[in-house]
């Protein structure tokens, strides 16, 4: 679609709920008794935008007002239907239209303000994704493999797990960035576990309990620990979906065999990423994937690492009635309230590198910092190799592909002001942070001679294959960058 082709139905709508309130305020509207059907039919409008258009929270609050305009409005509705005389419009208070009228103009402007940049997920790519079914396992789970761009044994691949919120249609455009930058791009959807599931087809199948169920988590697990006990599950969850589908990528990207691939950074949101940063301090990780490169960990909260904090139960060592009975009451409150954790537990052993990718609420000294504190503690107490990058006023879905296609959320979440430090590109920027870490990593192991590969077959000349390296691209926003043995790492 054009860039604001919902604005069409939008604007319909409100046109639609505009007339009938003026109705009282013009005189010559006075005897269509046929305007009482307008509003049902902007109700109508606005709910088919959400089948043809995705979930779009800044219509809600336009649907909102027409359910009760139109259950205002159900009386003279009826009465038209009974073929009634209409209401007194000059005995009507104007001030009540006016009213609406104010409040139609409030709900509307977010419609128009917060509309998509973008349009996905209708097929119109210039180089659509291919979807592959995966064959089920043991779990008897269902995967779609989702593939940007050609598979080549001199292309880089990069691998995505996808983020809880959002799932694999959230990061489309990224895929799409990077696989213009010239790498391979696979992720995946997995039905029921994604809100959004694309199935082979590339039907999308949206899930708003599961979409509620991973945003509450991931509010909320390194803070509370049931949240986190969840947290935990989904992370597991990730590490399973890796450990069933990498053995079988090589077969299903159509090459030989793991030594076949060429090197594959492994890029994970939320409890994929956490799993994913586990993993790459593994012996047996690195051993299995020879041509890992490293990893990145994008608003990736190690929920894992969280233990709960003991709860403290006074002992009953007072005397007397009232002092006994105060600390029972202490106690039984305490024992209902929602237990909390902290990051005391184990973190990322050093491994393969890891690139921690997190919102500018981390920069944040005051509470706001808190959800990070074992990205933090990953990054300062072990020996790396470790880095930590953020764009000081993204917000945490500011490195999915929301800033374009849901822009009423990641203004709401997002990080500080609108003004210095904003990005300008913030889809070109997640790619550029992404495919820069892959050219940093592909160049040292180009320094260190590890990217060609040799085949020594008597007197003929070794065989070598050339990895291509894409070049880096500036990032537009302001980047803060810790380091931890990377040598030389920087976003330029």
């Amino acid at each position: 679609m054009s860039i604001n082709e919902i604005w069409a139905p939008e604007a319909l709508a409100v046109i639609f709920m505009i007339v009938p309130l003026l109705r009282p305020l013009i005189k010559a509207l006075w005897p269509l008794d046929g305007l009482v059907w307008l509003p049902f039919v902007a109700m109508g409008i606005l709910v088919a935008i959400f089948p043809a258009y995705g979930f779009r929270p800044e219509v809600i609050p336009a649907l909102v007002f027409a359910v009760f305009f139109n259950l205002a409005n159900l009386s003279a509705f009826i009465r038209s239907k009974m073929g009634r005389a209409g209401d007194r419009f000059d005995e009507r208070e104007p001030l009540r239209s006016v009213a609406g009228l104010v409040l139609l103009a409030i709900v509307a402007v977010p419609m128009f303000a917060f509309a998509p940049r973008v349009h996905v997920g209708r097929g119109e790519e210039a180089e659509p994704a291919r979807n592959l079914a995966v064959p089920r396992g043991l779990f008897d789970r269902e995967y779609v493999l989702r593939i940007h761009g050609p598979v080549d044994a001199n292309r880089p691949l990069i691998f995505i797990v996808p983020p809880d919120v959002g799932s694999a249609a959230s990061v489309e455009l990224i895929s799409e960035r990077l696989r213009d930058k010239g790498f391979t791009v696979v992720t995946y959807s997995r039905k029921d576990y994604d809100a959004v599931f694309i199935d082979e087809n590339g039907r999308r199948r949206a899930s708003p309990a599961k979409l509620l169920g991973h945003w509450r988590v991931f509010r909320r697990a390194a803070v509370f620990a049931t949240a986190n006990e969840r947290g935990r599950e989904l992370e597991a969850e990730r590490r399973s979906d890796l450990e069933f589908l990498l053995p079988q990528l090589p077969a299903l990207l159509g090459v030989a065999g793991q030594d076949d691939l060429p090197p594959i950074l492994f890029v994970g949101y939320g409890a994929g990423g956490s799993a994913l940063a586990y993993m790459a301090g593994e012996s047996q990780f690195a051993e299995r994937h020879s041509n890992a490169l490293g990893v990145v960990a994008v608003e990736s909260r190690l929920w894992s690492s969280y233990q709960e904090i003991p709860r403290t139960i006074e002992p009953l060592t007072a005397t007397g009635m009232l002092p006994r009975l105060l600390t029972n009451i202490g106690n039984w409150f305490d024992e209902r309230r929602r237990s909390r954790v902290s990051p005391t537990g184990p973190l990322p052993e050093p491994g393969l590198p890891v690139l921690y990718v997190v919102s500018g609420r981390a920069l944040d000294t005051s509470r706001r910092q808190n959800a990070y504190q074992a990205v933090f503690h990953a990054l300062r107490s072990g020996y790396g190799p470790v880095a930590l990058a953020a764009i000081e006023s993204a917000g945490p879905l500011d490195y999915q592909d929301f800033p374009l296609t849901q822009p009423m959320l990641s203004f709401f979440f997002s990080a500080g002001s609108r003004g210095a430090g904003r990005s300008a590109d913030p889809i070109g920027d997640t790619a550029g942070i992404i495919g820069n870490f892959a050219s940093y990593l592909l160049e040292r192991k180009q320094e260190a001679g590890d990217l060609d590969e040799t085949e020594e077959i008597e007197q003929e000349v070794p065989a070598k294959r050339e990895i291509n390296i894409p070049p880096r691209s500036a990032i537009r926003g302001a980047v803060h960058l810790e380091n931890r043995g990377l040598p030389e790492f920087r976003f330029f």
